[in-house]
């Protein structure tokens, strides 16, 4: 084989053209590449940052608290990476928020569904209610829960049509004089669209879907990806995951544990009245359980369409809830003689129906939800809480020996749990 200086000269230029071609987009590559490194970089020393700040936390105090932090955190970079990387404004699915990503009080009645949108473009939304009993959609500019954005339109169940064969279409709609009743308005600074779907009857029932198109979309193929845009995705990953992570925890001290004494609950709230759902009611507290003690909440009947009560852990995670019985609705609690619902939350099983499990925490938070009310809930059937000794149970409770709870049914209990999450989201 001939060298390269026995080469003709003019072969010669022809090798150094060529290799000045091909060493010419390396170069430009490296760079780019070199951007993606560094958005690496960037995500690792935010998550450092995460853990730095869950660590000095003060709920970070036990041998079990520890540990669901260090599972907050997980979730919370599994949750950024999927709304990050696998987002398409374009192409959009829905991202599920499902056991494996707890977080903001999630709650066990509800599969959410989110997806990133682009202001100010018409997208379709569609699907099928199934056995849920409600479905709502809402529409987000930036992430108000983190007071970093706000909530730009909200669709309530009673205004959505849904046919006789339980499928409904929602319009997203860019022009606000478009925006009538059972569509959603989408303004020019939105950025997510969040679907819930609400289940009181843990069935094993077809559960329903829903999908979101583009509008003009379906059909096209979707773009390759670019090192910039990777690069900004991964940065975008790293954003989110330090927001969720710091978030949440911050948001119980400063609405939960900083505002009212352990075991007390909240008033009942108005959502509406604050700018959150229609006809969305809440009360919330958070408990500390000593050894030997239960928490008794005391609620009433309403008018709401649905009533529940879920415990999270102090990172604001629900507890497990296809496997343990850490929420109940009205489809699911007994009711006493006197006609109130009676909850006891504690660590130990008190053979009692409405047993709210706290899987051996000691300190959490319960929330209560009133969906669908009409008009309002009177002060007298508000929900109210007491710390008592668990051998006291059966005076406080009417009926209390009578429905007693065996090992055996509340086994059935968790199987039928299990078998609904199962096939709620698909597992």
């Amino acid at each position: 084989m001939n060298s390269f200086a026995s080469c003709t000269p003019a072969r010669r230029a022809c090798v150094l053209l060529c290799l000045c071609l091909v060493l010419a987009p390396l170069t430009a590559s490296a760079e780019e590449a070199d951007s993606l490194s560094a958005a690496w970089r960037h995500l690792i020393e935010s998550m450092e940052k995460s853990e730095a700040h869950i660590r000095d936390s003060e709920f970070y105090d036990s041998e079990q608290e520890k540990a669901r932090a260090y599972l907050h955190l997980s979730r919370t970079l599994l949750k950024a990476l999927e709304e990050q990387i696998l987002a398409s404004d374009t192409h959009p699915y829905f991202r599920i928020m499902d056991p494996r990503i707890r977080e903001g009080g999630d709650n066990p009645d509800q599969r959410y569904l989110f997806a990133e949108i682009e202001g100010g473009v018409n997208y379709m939304l569609r699907g099928n209610l199934g056995s849920a009993a409600r479905l709502e959609a809402q529409i987000y500019a930036g992430r108000p829960w983190a007071k970093d954005g706000r909530s730009v339109d909200y669709l309530v169940f009673e205004d959505v049509t849904v046919a006789d064969d339980g499928s409904f279409t929602i319009p997203v709609v860019a022009k606000k004089e478009n925006a009538g009743s059972g569509s959603l308005y989408n303004a020019p600074q939105s950025t997510t669209v969040m679907v819930r779907q609400i289940f009181d009857q843990w069935s094993d029932q077809y559960p329903g879907e829903v999908h979101i198109d583009r509008v003009g979309y379906e059909g096209k193929p979707k773009p390759a990806p670019t090192t910039a845009e990777v690069a900004a995705k991964i940065r975008g990953v790293a954003y989110t995951a330090y927001q969720s992570a710091a978030n949440w925890p911050n948001m119980v001290r400063e609405r939960y544990t900083d505002a009212r004494p352990a075991n007390t609950v909240s008033p009942l709230i108005d959502t509406f009245a604050l700018g959150g759902a229609r006809g969305r009611w809440m009360a919330s507290g958070h408990f500390d359980i000593p050894v030997g003690k239960a928490l008794l909440i005391k609620a009433w009947p309403t008018r709401a369409d649905y009533q529940a009560i879920q415990l999270t852990d102090r990172w604001f995670s629900s507890l497990e809830y296809a496997n343990r019985v850490t929420s109940l609705n009205n489809s699911q609690v007994h009711n006493a003689s006197d006609g109130a619902i009676y909850y006891v939350v504690a660590s130990d099983d008190p053979g009692y129906p409405n047993w709210l499990d706290t899987m051996g925490l000691t300190r959490g938070t319960f929330i209560l939800r009133y969906d669908g009310v009409q008009g309002d809930i009177e002060e007298s059937r508000w929900p109210e809480a007491q710390l008592v000794d668990a051998g006291a149970l059966a005076q406080l409770i009417p009926d209390y020996s009578q429905v007693q709870v065996s090992a055996e049914q509340r086994e059935e209990t968790l199987a039928a749990r299990r078998r609904h999450v199962q096939k709620r989201f698909g597992f």
